[in-house]
């Protein structure tokens, strides 16, 4: 960081020149054609990008506004909307397999099917770069998860006019929705977090310094100003942590699991639960959001919680 865009350039040309003299002494080599570097901005404000140059071993390095890193689009803004977008056109090159394939692939096979080719683009760091707390980044996704549904397993359609429902299916087949798999993924690397206390820097990040005081109580929630620093990782694990520690009794007691396989296999059972409550065929806003299901089943006298 730095007073300015420009300052920033000459601290970071400053510490490249550092690392310029450790691979040398390490014989190590850098592909200076292949390196980039993205100037962070922030979300509503506009930043001029800095004249200065950031130079490596005497070359320029190339400013782009994104750029992929292990499987992941990372853009300048920290928006994640360039990587769901990523993830929404390989589902719909993936859904047009899947229509040809349905009437060859056995009916014991389909759920592999599906896990190989759509829910694995799904899951995939999800837990990075799904948060949907303030934009509902991934209703494009599960509009397209539906449809992947409907092709593999052949739901017809209910009318010329209205497409063949999939909530059933969802639930005969203990497939979670996009919603939900991010839920699953972001409390279940959080438990990690708990059970392991390692990364030692994401753990002081979360303030899980003393694993036997946390692992059934809150969690500590960073506070920020903008709802759009809420939508990471850091916010939404414990937020959705502490969500399941207040009804402990209407979830199944997830967060009390003697083991990691337990927890994952109590977590799951409770999201399929949620998206199933209600309607059978119609889906609502307790299907796919935690909050909403927890406020639901506490005020329905026809709910026991065990």
């Amino acid at each position: 960081n730095g007073t300015s865009p420009a300052d920033v350039v000459v601290k970071t040309n400053k510490i490249l020149e550092r690392l310029k003299l450790y691979l040398e002494a390490n014989s190590l080599h850098i592909n200076i054609k292949k390196s980039k570097f993205l100037h962070f901005k922030q979300p509503r404000k506009e930043i001029t990008t800095p004249h200065n140059q950031v130079i490596f071993n005497g070359q320029p390095l190339e400013n782009v506004e994104k750029i992929k890193f292990l499987g992941i689009t990372i853009d300048d803004r920290l928006s994640w909307k360039t990587h769901a977008r990523s993830v929404a056109n390989k589902l719909r090159s993936s859904i047009g397999q899947l229509y040809g394939m349905r009437k060859t692939i056995p009916k014991k096979l389909k759920n592999s099917v599906y896990n190989a080719i759509i829910n694995s683009q799904l899951s995939y760091a999800i837990q990075i770069w799904g948060a949907y707390d303030s934009c509902n980044s991934l209703n494009s996704l599960f509009i397209l998860q539906k449809k992947a549904l409907r092709n593999l397993f052949g739901i017809n359609k209910v009318s010329k006019y209205v497409r063949g429902h999939t909530k059933k299916v969802f639930y005969e087949h203990r497939i979670l929705t996009v919603y939900n798999i991010y839920s699953y993924m972001t409390i279940l690397h959080l438990a990690k977090l708990v059970c392991l206390n390692e990364p030692p820097y994401l753990c002081s990040l979360l303030h899980l310094t003393d694993v036997s005081s946390t692992r059934n109580n809150r969690l500590y929630i960073p506070k920020f100003k903008l709802a759009h620093y809420m939508n990471n990782f850091c916010y939404q694990a414990p937020f959705l942590w502490n969500t399941l520690c207040s009804s402990s009794s209407y979830c199944d007691d997830i967060i009390a699991a003697p083991t990691l396989p337990s927890l994952k296999a109590r977590l799951k059972r409770f999201l399929l639960k949620a998206q199933f409550y209600g309607d059978e065929i119609a889906w609502n806003s307790c299907n796919n959001n935690l909050i909403h299901y927890i406020k639901a089943i506490r005020s329905d006298p026809y709910f026991s919680a065990k």
